[in-house]
């Protein structure tokens, strides 16, 4: 029987793992190792919904408290600066696979000759409002968003809900790891202590130091479809006239991409590149050339893959231990969350006892559900004809899509229809949805192209036009922060899903 969880590291993986554990089995002795050597990567974090879901829903977390005290910014989705339309939005709300009861076709078959305005959460992206608005005049809030949250700020927040939840906070620097028969005996601090527990998390981030280092855990590497390896990271202070924005940026750059987060008072720019095609000098006067308010700025480097299995004998690795992607769809934060939950349930089902059957479904499900988030983010590279660089020409050319390669072949042949979400794993964190979005965006090309009629022509444009009127009167970022995060407002909590 598991009693005790040690977490090694604390960063927002480790704290989010040891208050998901805590809080689904109260009874459960939860300790957080952190180390003093180890800081954390202060870059910006874009979130998806499903983060907002575990805080809020699973976690049951007082929204406006955490509004109030960890201060993020609503994201409603990404703006790409992608392929070769001047700029597509994907939004986290079903938009592309949705059907209106008087058009014979979804919403997919008609955006696909202009993406402007097709669906509401797009349209108020598109305008740099972050809610639609009442009659009332106060904010619409549907729990459709995830969070753009300032790294630093966050872990300080999940400290202290770590804190008053009882779960124990102590620092130390490992020096050696003890091997047992279930794997891990105990951790041998440089202090002395040895810490020791039935259950080990390895948040300990691309070090993996348990999973990895110690166990040897074998690595599967996505260079085949995920080539860039490099990343130049900065910002600057937000200025006066510069709106917020509700959502991320994707910028196609010369050997790779570039993001933009924002904050409340901070712009967070990253440019993720390919060293192969682009040195680190070349790669930060790039940057640079496009981001004139940056200032200073340092090089993160990053190997793109996962390890075989997340859970090996007596420790179970999560977040960067496990495995990264670069964060061109934000995936990072709500894979911790989905990898913590599942832990948790396991627990509780079977009376904090591991079963064999349930170590090798959660492997199985974690290895399918990380893949699928590399298959989704290679038809990013394979399909992007924005820009003719050697970097792009050589990705269209070459890039490893194959996992995706059944449902665009089916939007080939089909266009935009949403039949062809059974193609995808269940466990797929993007749906048919992410993939529509994005096999439209870059104008992937189909054999025979449906067109509407004039009759339906008329229909969808009336609808474009409420959906254009409902953005337009929609709350900006600036508005709506003092309202929601006052404490007389009141939130929904049926909104996020659990």
């Amino acid at each position: 029987m598991v009693t005790s969880v040690l977490v090694l590291g604390g960063g927002s993986a480790g704290f989010l793992a040891a208050i998901t554990l805590k809080i689904r089995l109260p009874a459960l002795q939860v300790t957080v190792l952190r180390s003093p050597d180890v800081g954390i990567i202060g870059v910006g974090e874009g979130t998806t919904v499903g983060v907002t879901s575990h805080l809020h829903g699973y976690l049951g977390i007082d929204p406006g408290v955490f509004q109030r005290e960890a201060a993020p910014i609503w994201k409603l989705g990404i703006r790409f600066l992608w392929g070769e339309r001047p700029e597509f939005y994907y939004a986290f709300s079903r938009h592309m696979d949705a059907r209106h009861a008087d058009l014979p076709k979804p919403v997919g078959f008609y955006a696909c000759e202009d993406m402007v305005d097709y669906g509401v959460h797009a349209a108020l992206m598109a305008r740099n409002h972050a809610f639609a608005r009442d009659a009332n005049g106060f904010p619409v809030v549907d729990g459709t968003y995830g969070y753009h949250l300032e790294n630093q700020t966050f872990v300080g927040w999940l400290e202290k809900a770590a804190g008053q939840l009882g779960i124990a906070i102590t620092d130390g620097t490992v020096a050696h790891v003890n091997r047992g028969k279930q794997g891990i005996a105990g951790l041998a601090l440089a202090d002395g202590r040895t810490m020791t527990a039935d259950l080990h998390i390895d948040a300990s981030g691309f070090r993996s130091l348990l999973m990895r280092q110690t166990l040897g855990e074998p690595f599967a590497d996505y260079a085949p479809s995920l080539w860039c390896d490099s990343a130049v990271v900065g910002g600057w202070d937000r200025g006066a006239d510069e709106p917020i924005q509700p959502y991320t940026v994707a910028e196609t750059m010369d050997a790779g991409w570039c993001w933009r987060i924002d904050h409340e008072h901070r712009i967070n720019r990253g440019y993720v590149y390919c060293s192969s095609f682009i040195s680190d000098d070349q790669a930060e006067a790039e940057f640079r050339r496009k981001n004139a308010n940056v200032g200073a700025t340092r090089v993160v480097r990053f190997v793109s893959g996962r390890v075989e299995r997340a859970w090996v004998g007596n420790v179970v690795a999560i977040g960067n231990a496990f495995g990264f992607v670069e964060p061109l769809e934000a995936t990072s934060l709500s894979m911790i969350c989905q990898w913590a939950r599942n832990v948790a349930e396991i627990l509780h089902d079977g009376d904090r006892v591991v079963r064999p059957s349930q170590v090798s479904l959660y492997n199985a499900v974690h290895s399918r559900t990380f893949d699928a988030v590399r298959w989704f983010l290679s038809i990013h590279y394979k399909f992007n004809g924005r820009l003719q660089t050697p970097f792009w020409r050589e990705c269209r050319e070459k890039v490893d899509y194959s996992g995706a390669a059944a449902v665009v072949e089916f939007f080939r042949e089909n266009g935009p229809s949403g039949f062809s979400r059974a193609l995808l794993d269940p466990t797929d964190p993007f749906g048919i949805e992410g993939y529509l979005v994005l096999l439209v965006g870059q104008q992937v090309p189909v054999q025979s192209r449906y067109v509407p009629a004039d009759s339906e022509r008329q229909i969808w444009a009336g609808h474009r036009a409420v959906i254009r009127r409902t953005a337009d009167a929609g709350v900006p970022v600036a508005e709506a922060l003092p309202i929601l995060r006052s404490p007389q407002w009141r939130w929904d909590r049926r909104r996020f899903t659990n």
